[in-house]
């Protein structure tokens, strides 16, 4: 009896200490993180700012979203943060945030000022899309207010992952991905860029080019035709974006739509240097032309897949040639090396930033139109 007692007010005991409101907080005293934002200002304190989602109704009952951004400065990144609730009056819920933005100014200086804050850090979702804040200050970028969605930073993280498979162009990068390559030896990390432009009087965000790294800042830029070249040897997704190319002898210029694509790259060792064999082996679908000669017939199609496999090489190359310059391995040729040669790696990792720039790429593309749409035939001109 005395046992089964004790044993009652022990399991009472245990019940009461393992309550699971402890902790319980009431959603109207929380505020929601739309996005976070890091820089580094000039006197070298580190610069925090966040993008907080806020609703008002309407008469009618319409509710708009609307951004309320607050910024503060700390001699590190988390004293920064924490120096966010002088100003709020709520708990903010971190996990909220799908985007981090990170300065100019931070980005070419040193990453590690942030690396350690955003890898330990439980709050932050690694699966964020990390972005690059170009020539403006972040409280700029974080109060555009963007029709649509009503907060600037959840239209970015929308936009990104709409122009990847409707253009195919830049290519989405999360915190982890970053942070990742950021410690991995034989890859350097890229990330997108994004700026402010006016657009009929008002503000709006646009991707332009993507920021390049090499031991932990940033180093350079891809344009629009490099950053294309990124994608084909680094994508996220392997489907969807267009390809624009002018046909010869001036009969217009054809538009191609991504159907699929696999990318395979592999290392040679050739008299004693490196060779990169990358081949591409991609399916498009003739969508548009704007000259008035047949191109969409069997007999000329073969063309056409020479045409876009030209312009797709010219890409890669240009890809190449510009990280090649920068001494940036964003190609991740060095972990590849390690992949198929460990040993030869051994050898060569303390000595890849030169061997990277003289490493020649042998690229091959194998592009097949596949399909035309409906019709059969380019539009007839009476």
């Amino acid at each position: 009896m005395v046992k089964r007692l004790t044993a009652i007010i022990i399991i009472f005991a245990i019940l009461v200490s393992c309550c699971g409101c402890w902790n319980l907080v009431e959603i109207n005293n929380t505020a929601i993180v739309a996005g976070l934002g890091a820089d580094l200002q000039e006197n070298g304190q580190m610069h925090f700012a966040v993008q907080l989602e806020t609703a008002s109704t309407k008469r009618e009952g319409a509710v708009k979203i609307k951004n309320l951004v607050l910024t503060s400065d700390g001699r590190t990144i988390t004293e920064a943060a924490r120096n966010i609730t002088l100003y709020l009056p709520r708990i903010p819920l971190w996990p909220h945030a799908s985007t981090l933005v990170i300065g100019e100014n931070l980005a070419r200086n040193d990453m590690a000022l942030i690396a350690d804050f955003f890898m330990r850090n439980r709050n932050v979702r690694m699966d964020s899309d990390m972005l690059i804040a170009h020539n403006l200050p972040l409280e700029e970028l974080f109060s555009v207010n963007d029709p649509l969605t009503g907060c600037s930073l959840r239209c970015m993280e929308q936009l990104l992952r709409f122009q990847e498979t409707s253009l195919g162009i830049y290519v989405p990068v999360s915190i982890a991905e970053f942070f990742f390559k950021l410690a991995t030896p034989g890859v350097d990390p890229v990330l997108p860029i994004v700026t402010v432009t006016a657009i009929d009087g008002g503000q709006d965000l646009k991707l332009q080019g993507t920021a390049v790294f090499r031991d932990r800042r940033m180093v350079g830029f891809l344009n629009e035709k490099e950053s294309r070249g990124y994608r084909w040897l680094n994508p996220g997704k392997k489907m969807g974006g267009l390809l624009g190319v002018e046909m010869p002898g001036g009969k217009g210029r054809v538009v191609f739509e991504v159907v699929n694509f696999k990318t395979k790259q592999t290392p040679r060792l050739q008299d004693g240097s490196l060779v990169m064999d990358i081949q591409i082996e991609t399916a498009v679908n003739f969508y548009e032309q704007t000259g008035t000669a047949e191109l969409v017939g069997i007999e000329q199609r073969s063309n056409l897949e020479s045409v876009a496999a030209r312009q797709i090489k010219q890409e890669i190359q240009a890809c190449i040639d510009k990280s090649q310059s920068l001494n940036s391995d964003i190609l991740g040729w060095g972990r590849t090396l390690y992949r198929h040669y460990p040993a030869e790696w051994e050898k060569l990792q303390y000595h890849w930033s030169e061997l990277y720039p003289q490493t020649r790429a042998n690229i091959k593309v194998n592009c097949l139109v596949d399909r035309t749409y409906i019709g059969t035939r380019s539009f007839e001109f009476k």
